[in-house]
């Protein structure tokens, strides 16, 4: 049988069933006043790289992670353990039935940011956040790739009421968007990431999600905002008008699943809400819902399919741009090739053309 978090152990984790029902100000409570989380404190402080405004955020704690990848690789896991199916975690703050099992949200034991109390006397660069997991399946082995569409529709407004609760905040701690977001009135910034393999920063199996609520502008929001300004244009509307129709993998009706034309690495993939008025996962109507359940479901499968006949170990990361600039748009990352030295002065060498991974994908997506 299939390793899973049981019914009673989920009872035991409860704090509530539903997170819209969860004061903002009770929420940072909660996380404040939990005595594990407070042994694995972030540092709380950030910096500035001057020449690209890249954000670097301290978090020595986060080295002591038990179930770091790094520490456990030459173990390949524990195929009949998991701390998640054992129990040992956070409490959960939202739950909602699936068809089978149950997909919840808790606090991330190990926060990239915290709750602090502002320290006005400090001369460091403060950073301050919330940080959760939403995990797809309390079953193991279920993930959008093997789980019924209806199924991950549930976790993706699931995913979406986390995303309102944290940007709708009434707290002094973040600063208002209302330069650019007048009409929701949000506060911060929220994050949302998917890390799935060792090879990019998966540290458990248990299939999940990561939320994040920052003070801190990520540098990626700034660029989606820039890019806006700088084009009169949103990046989900542009890139729909730009990109050649031979890299469309598959319409969806409400999205569309392309390979970019400055593909980076081979397989990279964008799933474009067509709507680029909306700018959150909690604006999104039952139809764009689906479409976007549909197009992460498919894209994850085929980047699995995909990866081992490649002879690689299958690693992928998803980043979903909300807000500024954006539109929404859901960006698959396969690590189907390394990062080198030139990468990281800002010129990718691509091993594969981008014409070629969409007739690719797209062959295998609709077979």
């Amino acid at each position: 049988m299939a390793m899973e978090l049981k019914k009673d152990r989920i009872q035991k984790l409860l704090y509530s069933e539903n997170l819209e029902q969860i004061d903002f100000n009770d929420l940072s409570n909660l996380i404040r006043q939990n005595n594990d989380i407070s042994n694995y404190l972030p540092d709380g402080d950030f910096q500035i790289d001057p020449r690209d405004g890249l954000k670097i955020i301290f978090n020595t704690a986060r080295s002591k992670r038990p179930h770091d990848t790094k520490k456990h690789e030459s173990k390949t896991s524990d195929l009949n353990s998991c701390i998640i199916c054992d129990g040992n975690t956070t409490s959960i703050i939202d739950l909602a039935q699936l068809s089978e099992g149950q997909t919840f949200i808790n606090q991330n034991l190990f926060p990239i940011l915290f709750p602090f109390e502002k320290n006005a006397t400090s001369d460091k660069l403060n950073c301050h956040g919330m940080h959760f997991l939403q995990w797809t399946s309390s079953i193991h082995g279920n993930d959008w790739n093997n789980m019924p569409v209806n199924d991950c529709v549930i976790v993706l407004k699931r995913l979406a009421a986390l995303e309102k609760k944290l940007l709708c905040n009434n707290s002094d701690f973040y600063s208002s968007n209302q330069d650019w977001d007048n009409e929701e009135n949000t506060k911060g910034f929220v994050s949302i990431i998917k890390n799935y393999g060792r090879l990019v920063g998966g540290s458990l199996q248990h299939a999940h999600q990561q939320i994040m609520l920052s003070s801190v502008m990520p540098l990626k929001y700034k660029h989606n905002l820039d890019f806006e300004k700088n084009n009169n244009l949103k990046y989900s509307k542009y890139i729909l008008l730009e990109n050649p129709e031979d890299l469309t993998v598959k319409d969806y009706g409400e999205a569309v699943l392309i390979v970019p034309y400055f593909m980076r690495r081979p397989y990279d993939m964008q799933l474009v809400l067509k709507n680029s008025e909306k700018r959150y996962l909690f604006q999104l109507n039952e139809n764009e819902l689906l479409s976007c359940a549909y197009g992460i479901s498919e894209a994850i499968r085929a980047i699995l399919e995909i990866m081992p006949k490649l002879g690689r170990e299958p690693a992928y990361n998803i980043n979903i741009h909300n807000g500024p600039g954006a539109g929404l748009y859901i960006e698959f990352l396969p690590y189907t090739q390394e990062i080198g030295g030139y990468e990281h002065i800002g010129l990718y060498l691509c091993q594969g053309r981008p014409e070629n991974s969409a007739e690719i994908l797209r062959n295998l997506i609709n077979a």
